[in-house]
Formats: C-alpha cells, structure tokens, sequence
C-alpha cells in the first residue's frame, strides 16, 4: 500500500530548476535508495518531504497521520544533557506513563487503600487499563532499545556531555534519535557519513530489519546493495525507478545507455543523410523534395536520446617516473599522543603496484599514520624508509594544504608548473569546472569542490606514489566510479585510508586492518579479508614478532584474553538469564494484581505487592550489575 505519492513536483531557486515534474510512488515497506550526481537536488526532494522547504508546483499525497523522521547531512543535537538522557527524552510519554505506574503500585500496596476493597477496584483497574498501554506502546523494550543504539553507533559512555563531543559525534547522535522515533517513513540524508565500519554494518542490519519505509541518499554503494530493494534515479531534474539494490541498477543503466548511444548512432546517421538528401535535392531544383527532407531533420535534431552527465570525470593519474621494487620500507615505528598509543614497533613493507586499503575504527590512527609517511609528522621511534625513485603525494581529507585565498585556478597550477594555463583550464573542465567557476576561492567552495580540487593536485604532480585519505568523500556515485576507473589503471602504488566498502573491493590488492598500536595485514582484496575475518571468528591476527620471547609472552596474554572474554560471556549469560527469570516473575505479578481475587483479598493483595516490590530491587541490582559488566 502507498504511503506517499508525489506527482508533478517541480522546485527551482532562481533561475536553477532543480527538480521538474518528479513522479513516484512510497510504498510502507521500501527500501529505496535515492541517487544522483552532487548537486541533481537529492537533499533538496528529502528536505521537501520532510516540511522543511516549500515546492513551486505539484502534488504529495501522503497517509493520514504519516509520521516522517528526517536526518540531515549536517544534523546536530545540541544540549547540555547526557548522551542517555538525549536519548531517552525521545520517550517522555512512556516515562510519564511508567512513572504513573510506579504511583499507582504505591497507592495499591498502602493499608488504607487495599483495605477500601472499592478503592482498590478502581486503582486496579486504572492500572491495567495504563499498563496495557504500557505494554502495547513498547514500553518494556525502551531500554534495550537505547542500549543498542547507543552501542551500535559507536558510544563508549553513554553518560558522556553532548557539549564534549565532536560535530561527527553529535551527527551520530541525532541518526540515533531518528531511528529511535521508529517513524512510519525514515528520510536519510548520507546517514553513513561519520560512521566506522562496525557502526555501518549495525546500521545495515538495523534498517533490513526495519519494517517500515526508508528513502536513503547515500553515496555508499555497499551500503545500498546490502539494505535497498528500489533505486530511485534523480537525473536532470526528474526521477527513473528501478528495482533492485545499487549493482542491479547500474547494471541495468549500463544496459540501457549501450542501447541509447546505439540509438544515438542512428540518429546522427540519419540526420547526415537527410543533410545530404537536402542538398542533392537543393541542386537538382528538387525544392518539395528538399522540404519534406528538412521538416523531418528539424524533428531529430533538438531531439538527443542521450543526456550527458555533469559527472562524467575523464581523469587519469599519470606517472612521470617509475619507483624501484621496494617502495616503502617501516621499521620499529612507534607514534603516540600523550598516554594515547598509535603505533607500537609496527614493521612492515610495501612493493611497487599495491594497492593497500587501511581500514579500522574512528580516532585509531589511520589517517594518523598517512600523516607519518607524507612528512607531516616525524616518527617518535624508529624509521620510515623510501625506495629508490620513490615520489608521493599526499591526498588530506580535510584538504588543510589548500590555500583558502587561492583561486581554483592558482591552486593547480601552483602544483602542476609544467603545464600551461590553457591545458589547465582543460583539465579542470574535466573535474567539473566549467567557464569562471575556476576563478572561485578555494574558501568559498563545499567539501565535495574542495574534495575535486585536491584531487586535481594529486593526479597533476605526476606521482607514483598516492597516499588517499577517505578519496571517495564529497564525492558523488559517478564521480566516485570515475576515480575508482583511474585508480585501476595507475602505474604506481597506492595506500588509501577508506569506509568505502565498494571502493575498498574494487581497488585494494591488500588491508591493513588497524589495532591499538598495531596493524593486520592481509595479503588479499577486500573479498579475501572479509572472508579470513568470517574464518577467525572476528578475532584479530596479532602481529608476527622476530622476537620469540616477546611472541610467547603475547600467546600467553592471548589465552588469558581468551579465558577472560569465556569468563565474562558465561557472567554476562547468567546474568542476562537471571534478568529474564525475575522479568517474567513480574510480568506475572502485575497480571496478577489485576486479578479480582487478589485485589479484592487486602492480605492477599498486600502479599503480592511485597513481592512485587522486590522484584523490582533484585531488577534494579541486577542491571547495575549488567552495566558493570558491560564497562568492563
């Protein structure tokens, strides 16, 4: 069934028509991915659902009562409260409503009012009637709900201040405030930016389980294949509708454009040979003939069957000069932040033509460690070594190394004195900077045109050695495919910090997974590290020591690792189980509170209540104990 329908919206600010007569249907259980180049109007069409900005002209139906939960790129919660209380504020009726309760139990177990059998009736009733409402409104599950949340998103404490974290942080926190509103229709806008790969994977899992509808912008094309089942195509101001996850799709489109480029071919046939019927017939004074040939070329020229996209990057990342076999070279590399440790004694090398992907979670020390090998930081212990003819340059996701007074233009040619400015000009065409634009100040620009412009640095200085962090961000899906292409065919090596999972399994030859103060390395694609991750049961390969000493001390602190996490699975079960055997017990009190014979029998209803109470205590006891553990 159609939760929503949108038929003939158009929206324009200015003279720029952003969308023109979108149509589509919303059904209550889809998945759909919304896609399409920066700039087609994607957080444009979320934000007009969602109530936040008008449209010049059509219509959206919606089901009475929808109700839509909206994330933004740039959403925030600010507040003074805990991350818990931020969370569980959400739920301020069901508290209400439990607090009510609470009071009513009180009143319940009171002499003076279980002694006033007519009283006690009517409380009695009051409280079953509140406490299946409690019930049906999910008010027993709000806790755990909070806890996965709060855990899936990455959040070690959840009493931790909303005023300390970072803006990455607080955009994690309002995702986790959507999806507690459990809306009938989730409107996310990138919601996987800021995220490590374990809190994508949480989400994934979270939104395949979510049985209501969800329309997702979202660049992450993993993340898409793994939770859509419909791709809405936003391409030149209107929407096409496919069915299927993000790979179905492109493949379908690709169909489709071969199909279109044939028929294109066609058309330019034709439209020569009506130029030459045309002319033949203008000599030969064949004047009617010539007519009817011309009314037909005036209805094939306006009309191309192909529309170029804005996205289509040509870029190639050229090598002026081959590196030796061994490119890199670390030694005993040690690196810290005050008692924070980066790096321990990693050793590691790498050959010409790699392509390493570094993955692991936020604030670990990945781009940390790109900083190291581009010269930004110098190592506290031990040594980086380059290979013969070794030259890199360093991709930096905040792009600091850009001149913010600099115009587009000065920018690259700064780097690339080679090149003349028309051949720049040329080049910068091919990133989308079209006619003036190239005049702009790099301070003016957005992430994804300050993303465009480090890229063009990187790719002009003839390197053969790249060191990418995150080189997908502010990048749109074509744009991203483009520089995946480019990547495939570079000469040289490459090591990429990335969460892009799609770009990870189509680029990365071998993974470095990062630990506290330690790298695994897995000589393979991204396919084979997923697989040697399943085989091992998530536990991480410690680092191979020269030092045999050294290894028997980590194997013996493995196995008391080992015995520890048996411990604590077998504590955590028991509790969890106990936990579960009191809940039950006072599922069955509560039930029996409402029962005539033990509110109408004052001593029986005063047994029940004791009990209750208690209950109650051990519960309390029992999760503190729970939460204990969980710190652990």
């Amino acid at each position: 069934m159609a939760i929503l329908n949108v038929s003939g919206l158009s929206k324009s600010f200015g003279i720029d028509t952003i969308l023109e007569n979108v149509n589509f249907l919303i059904e209550e259980k889809d998945k759909i991915g919304l896609i399409g180049i920066n700039g087609s109007g994607k957080s444009t069409l979320l934000k007009i659902l969602a109530g936040k900005i008008p449209y010049d002209s059509g219509n959206i139906y919606m089901e009475k009562n929808l109700k839509i939960g909206y994330l933004s790129q740039d959403a925030k919660f600010e507040s003074h409260k805990t991350i818990n209380q931020a969370l569980s504020s959400i739920f301020k009726e069901l508290q209400i409503q439990e607090s009510n309760l609470r009071k009513l139990e009180k009143l319940m177990s009171s002499p003076d009012v279980y002694q006033d059998e007519k009283q006690l009736e009517n409380l009695m009733h009051q409280y079953s009637a509140l406490f299946e409402e409690f019930k049906s409104m999910g008010g027993f599950e709000v806790e755990s709900r909070i806890r996965g949340v709060i855990r899936g998103l990455g959040f070690d404490d959840e009493n931790v201040p909303i005023s300390t974290l970072s803006g990455g942080q607080k955009t994690r926190l309002a995702l986790g405030r959507v999806l507690l509103q459990s809306p009938d229709l989730l409107l996310l806008d990138e919601p996987t930016n800021y995220l490590d790969l374990e809190s994508i994977q949480w989400l994934e899992a979270f939104l395949k389980d979510y049985n209501k509808a969800v329309l997702i912008v979202s660049h992450d094309r993993y993340f898409l294949d793994k939770v859509v089942n419909k791709i809405f195509d936003l391409e030149n101001g209107s929407i096409t509708v496919y069915d299927g996850n993000y790979s179905y799709f492109i493949n379908k489109k690709h169909a489709m454009m071969k199909v279109l480029k044939k028929h294109e071919e066609n058309r330019q046939k034709e439209i020569e040979r009506l130029q030459k019927n045309i002319e033949t017939f203008i000599s030969h004074r064949k004047y009617s003939q010539a007519e009817s040939r011309r009314k037909r070329l005036e209805e094939l020229l306006p009309k191309s069957v192909i529309k170029h996209s804005r996205a289509d990057i040509n870029m190639r990342f050229n090598v002026h000069e081959s590196s030796g076999k061994e490119v890199l070279h670390i030694e005993d590399l040690s690196f810290s932040y005050g008692r924070k440790n980066i790096l321990d004694s990693l050793n590691i090398k790498v050959y010409r033509g790699e392509r390493i992907g570094i993955i692991g979670p936020n604030g670990i020390g990945k781009s940390t460690l790109l900083k190291l090998l581009a010269g930004e930081l110098e190592p506290q212990e031990g040594s980086i070594r380059f290979g013969h003819n070794v030259c890199p340059v360093y991709f930096d996701q905040e792009q600091q190394d850009l001149s913010p007074d600099a115009t587009i233009l000065e920018e690259v040619y700064n780097s690339a004195p080679g090149l003349t400015l028309t051949e720049i000009r040329t080049f910068l065409g091919r990133l989308l900077f079209t006619g003036d634009e190239v005049e702009k100040q790099i301070k003016v620009l957005s992430g994804g045109e300050k993303s465009r412009v480090a890229l063009a640095k990187a790719i002009l200085q003839g390197a053969n050695l790249l060191l990418l962090d995150e080189p997908t961000n502010h990048l749109d899906i074509l744009s991203k495919e483009n520089l995946e292409e480019a990547l495939q065919s570079f000469k040289g090596t490459i090591i990429a910090v990335s969460h892009d999972r799609y770009f990870l399994s189509k680029i990365a030859t071998r993974i470095w997974e990062f630990d506290k103060g330690g790298i695994a390395d897995y000589n393979g694609n991204f396919e084979y590290y997923l697989e040697k991750k399943s085989e091992l049961n998530k536990e991480i390969t410690p680092e191979k020591r020269e030092n045999k000493t050294q290894l028997k001390k980590a194997k013996l602190q493995e196995r008391k690792e080992r015995e520890r996490k048996r411990q604590f699975q077998k504590r955590l079960k028991q509790l969890e189980e106990n936990i579960l055997k009191k809940e039950e017990e006072l599922e069955k009190l509560e039930y029996m509170l409402c029962e005539p014979e033990v509110y109408s029998n004052p001593e029986k209803a005063q047994e029940v209540n004791i009990r209750y109470n208690q209950i109650l205590t051990d519960l309390e006891d029992l999760y503190e104990m729970l939460d204990e553990q969980e710190e652990l």
